[in-house]
């Protein structure tokens, strides 16, 4: 019988949300309208960014934590399990500009 790390779904919701909000942060402080101007690409629909972020629970690891790799002891619970998949933390489009309203930031599409 082996045992395999599973995630919290609280402390994943909260991992999630954050590496969101970061992501956003990103693209926001990118200023990519601006390069997309510079060109006189704006006025067209051209860029849309895709990102995806994923978490392979099977790389965290438990065993003799040390003070850097608490955060994984709160992430992980043990059980009996094969394998498990990646997880997608999270999965957007950024249309620049926005198709909708054409607005030069973006929006999500």
């Amino acid at each position: 019988m082996s045992s395999q790390q599973v995630i919290d779904p609280q402390i994943l919701q909260q991992l999630q949300e954050e590496i969101q909000q970061k992501m956003d942060q990103s693209l926001e402080n990118a200023d990519l309208h601006s390069v997309l101007e510079k060109y006189g690409l704006l006025e067209y629909r051209v860029l849309r960014i895709h990102w995806q972020c994923n978490l392979d629970p099977n790389q965290l690891k438990s065993d003799d934590a040390v003070d850097e790799q608490q955060p994984n002891n709160a992430l992980l619970a043990e059980t009996a399990r094969p394998s498990i998949p990646e997880i997608v933390l999270v999965k957007k489009a950024l249309c620049i500009p926005c198709p909708s309203t054409g607005s030069p930031l973006g929006c999500y599409c």
